[in-house]
């Protein structure tokens, strides 16, 4: 053997294999015993939860007992425009409707077991428009004698402080809980910028618009701010600013200079904005509570004494309403909420969409409803898609040539799209906050080509027709690619300004004035032609009363659009879409689970060698 070779090592003795340990019959019946047990514990505290939620469910749908004499509350964590918005979750934070916290104080004020109102003002999202309806109401409140106090730990702490003080100051009394604090520092609008990002990462924003005003890619096609945007943004806020500190002002009685020198300083804490007047009272809940019954009963510690919450005043409210509902006119109310797309099974009606197809055919079968006396809109959409936004207004013209009278309720935003459905209403009302106009048109796309080649990515194609490639975004506009997107756009806006000339009864010269994509204030849009009157969806549907021989919105029969789901009918939706989505392939396993027990004892049966026979058995 010489130096490098290495001896070879003895082979290695196999391994003995495991034999199989066998189970034994009864452990197996024990282990499918057990196994069983536990899927039928597990259906039966599923059934025990879902019958639970829909006893509640039920509870709730019932009109609820309320006291002889109560204080309205009403925790505001939000505010939703349509039932609908909340989602398919039965155990889902519900926020109230704009129209559910209207219409309850206006019941409320001639309710003679109301005594007051509380609102407990909690962090969530409440627009202008939203604001301004809910302000509306509260003055109607107090209006009747009845007082009405806002609580809360501070106000504005998370940067919405001058339109959450714009709600609190239309309230007799503002509390706020010591060592908490105060914002009203105005209105500040703020726009980033990402053309240099995007330059150093290799991604070109080629994007087109109709007109100077349509800036809604501008964030990425430019450094900077253009002057018109500027202009536009200027005027919004500031008229926003001016209605708010108007409010604000005669709501306080205080002047408009030591008001704004109040905006300036912008934050106080809890003495210094009880100093100013911007409170009324530093405590605590508890104590506010206790102010409340010595009010009304003359005993601040009375454990008789209730505060109802809104969504129960709600339910007992609609069922009064209930009674002789058949003799009064029959209106449908349509919430056209969300961004406007043509059909999108996956995100259902309302939530962050409006479902053109869906709502088209609601706004068709109203029309074709002899019953229904009058439709109104209710439009809270920053805009869409254009063929999306035609589809919903041709059911508007339908519904107009059958001889129903339109009228549109604006909220937070009807602009582009949404004001594109709402020109050919018969009457259009908006509030001094909503946003709308914007008539014009952008689109684009990003040419990722040189980030390609920084990464060493290759791109290669094959096409057929000499605009094949048009919406790449791996290549820029071709010249004739330019033509042809310049030429769609240019389409688009004529036919949005023959649209709103037509329905507003303007000419297209007076349009275009006030349209180049530029977005007013309601207040604005009233003076420009483009709204008929300011109010809110109150206002509206007590407008369609007087119309149709009611004297006011209490004595109609309003039908929403779609019928907003019940907790339980939520409930069982839910549980079929999560069988649909995979639940039945779990349950299959998991019977699978508790069945192989039972398999292996079949298996063992079959052994010849597990089994007991008269021939192998000894018989003494």
């Amino acid at each position: 053997m010489s130096e490098t070779e290495t001896p070879e090592k003895p082979p290695k003795s196999p391994k003995p294999k495991k034999k199989k340990k066998k189970r034994s019959l009864l452990g197996v019946l024990g282990t499918a015993l057990k196994r069983t047990c536990t899927l039928i514990g597990a259906l039966v505290l599923f059934s025990a939860f879902m019958g639970a939620m829909a006893t509640t469910a039920i509870m709730e749908s019932s009109a609820p007992t309320l006291p002889d004499q109560f204080v309205l509350s009403l925790p505001l964590k939000g505010v939703t425009e349509y039932e609908g918005n909340t989602g398919y979750y039965p155990l889902a934070e519900k926020y109230p409707t704009v129209r559910e916290i209207v219409d309850a104080l206006d019941y409320a004020r001639t309710d003679n077991r109301v005594k007051g109102f509380v609102t407990v003002m909690k962090s969530g999202g409440v627009n202008l428009a939203q604001i301004q309806e809910i302000r509306a109401a509260v003055h109607r409140f107090r209006e009747s004698g009845k007082f009405a106090y806002i609580y809360a730990v501070s106000y504005g702490d998370m940067g919405r402080g001058l339109g959450t003080y714009y709600l609190a100051s239309a309230f007799d009394e503002i509390w706020m809980q010591p060592v908490g604090m105060l914002s009203v520092a105005g209105i500040k609008a703020e726009v980033p910028f990402v053309r240099d990002v995007l330059n150093k990462i290799g991604v070109e924003p080629q994007f087109f618009a109709r007109k100077e005003y349509k800036n809604v890619f501008e964030s990425f096609s430019k450094t900077g701010m253009s002057d018109e945007s500027r202009e536009m943004t200027s005027s919004m806020i500031g008229d926003m600013a001016l209605h708010i500190m108007d409010g604000i002002s005669k709501d306080r009685a205080m002047s408009l200079p030591v008001l704004q020198t109040h905006v300036d300083k912008g934050i106080f804490v809890d003495r210094e904005a009880l100093e100013a007047k911007l409170v009324d009272r530093l405590d605590y809940l508890d104590v506010m509570e206790s102010h409340v019954k010595k009010i009304v009963t003359g005993d601040p510690e009375n454990p008789d004494f209730k505060f109802v919450k809104m969504k129960r005043y709600v339910r007992a409210m609609e069922a009064g309403k209930s009674e002789g509902v058949a003799e009064k006119p029959l209106v449908a109310l349509v919430y056209i909420a969300g961004t406007i797309v043509m059909s999108d099974s996956g995100s259902g009606y309302g939530g962050n969409h409006a479902v053109a197809d869906d709502i088209a055919s609601d706004i068709l079968g109203a029309a074709n409803d002899e019953d229904i006396r009058a439709i109104v809109l209710r439009i809270d959409s920053p805009g869409g898609s254009p063929t999306a936004s035609e589809a919903i207004r041709r059911a508007i013209v339908r519904a107009k040539e059958k001889g129903k009278t339109i009228i549109v309720s604006m909220g937070g935003a009807a602009a582009s799209g949404g004001y594109w459905i709402a020109a050919d209403a018969d009457y259009i009302f908006a509030l001094p906050g909503t946003l709308t106009g914007s008539i014009g048109v952008a689109g684009g796309k990003f040419v990722m080509q040189e980030l390609w080649n920084k990464l060493g990515v290759n791109w290669e194609s094959v096409q057929v027709g000499k605009n094949a490639g048009v919406w790449s975004l791996n290549e820029p506009f071709s010249e004739a690619g330019t033509e042809r997107v310049n030429a769609m756009m240019d389409s688009i806006y004529a036919a949005f300004i023959h649209r709103v000339a037509e329905g507003r009864h303007m000419t297209p010269v007076q349009v275009d004035e006030v349209a180049r994509g530029r977005v007013w204030t309601g207040r604005q849009a009233v003076g420009k032609g483009l709204v008929d009157g300011l109010g809110g969806l109150d206002m509206a549907l007590d407008y369609v009363a007087g119309l149709v021989g009611a004297v006011n919105r209490d004595g109609l029969n309003v039908v929403i659009l779609p019928k907003p789901q019940t907790p339980f009918e939520k409930i069982v939706e839910l549980v079929e879409t999560q069988v649909s989505m995979g639940a039945a392939l779990n349950i299959q396993a998991a019977l699978f689970r508790v069945m192989e027990p039972f398999a292996d004892a079949a298996n063992i049966l079959s052994q010849k060698e597990n089994v007991l026979t008269l021939e192998t058995l000894d018989i003494h």
